[in-house]
């Protein structure tokens, strides 16, 4: 785009592409409008003086997108390549014999479908293992509690219950919004008590699955602060900022690259 726009007419662009992504760098931003990285940070805090997105880490990040909460299917069709090559990287740290606990969410279900054919318990709150576990060395406790379609998963008292019963060796957690500020988000409360029960009851690492476009993203209620987790499994679009500043406050940045496929 190296036509030069009027700064109203470019502020009106920047709003539509951060709804549109959930999230936008400033270096994006800056190659795209042809104008500085200096040009497009005064544009961010005039836009977010006026409430139509939120500034973080490098760039801006969507105050639509992240609260409300879409449909499970429609969560499994967006970034799906990057979601699947995460999935692949965080399988790749379960060891066998581990009991490790799974949150709901399309990141997740894609971790179970990559888990490797070795003696394992999995205790999850996602009804999609139901038909996404196959091998019979995989022992599966599906948590059980109230069926939430939206996001095809179990929650409420029972839930809690189950697990309040269960110690996890390590839990994936998968999130809506990952930021430095606010922690790990999610659009709904009974979402936020579940992963949270999990991180709680995890003796070792908690890890968490967010592909780029979650990462500065905040959602309504608060799972958990970012001194909890130990590892962050991402893709190649994060900013390499919020990189270091995940590095910088002690935890292990882990990049899926979509390229590598299965052999």
């Amino acid at each position: 785009m190296g036509t030069e726009i009027i700064p109203v007419e470019r502020q009106r662009q920047i709003v539509e592409l951060v709804d549109e992504r959930g999230v936008m760098r400033v270096n994006e931003l800056s190659a795209r409008f042809a104008v500085s990285v200096m040009t497009i940070r005064r544009d961010l805090m005039a836009l977010e003086e006026q409430g139509f997105l939120s500034r973080s880490h490098g760039g801006a990040v969507s105050r639509r997108r992240f609260q409300s909460e879409p449909y499970f299917d429609q969560k499994g069709r967006r970034n799906r390549i990057e979601k699947v090559a995460i999935a692949r990287a965080a399988a790749a740290l379960v060891e066998a014999g581990e009991t490790i606990l799974v949150n709901s969410g399309s990141t997740t279900l894609e971790l179970l479908r990559a888990l490797p054919p070795i003696e394992l318990r999995v205790v999850t709150s996602n009804a999609g293992v139901l038909t996404a576990l196959e091998a019979p060395s995989i022992e599966c406790i599906v948590v059980g509690g109230v069926y939430r379609r939206r996001s095809n998963s179990f929650v409420g008292g029972l839930a809690l219950q189950t697990l309040s019963q269960v110690f996890g060796s390590r839990s994936f957690i998968g999130v809506d919004g990952l930021s430095v500020e606010a922690g790990l988000t999610t659009p709904h409360h009974q979402e936020a008590e579940i992963s949270r029960e999990m991180m709680r009851r995890t003796r070792g690492e908690v890890i968490v699955l967010a592909d780029s476009s979650k990462i500065g993203g905040v959602a309504p209620f608060v799972t958990a602060a970012l001194d909890e987790v130990h590892i962050v499994v991402t893709d190649s679009g994060i900013d390499e900022e919020y990189r270091s500043a995940l590095v910088e406050r002690g935890i292990r940045v882990i990049v899926a690259d979509p390229n590598i496929k299965d052999h």
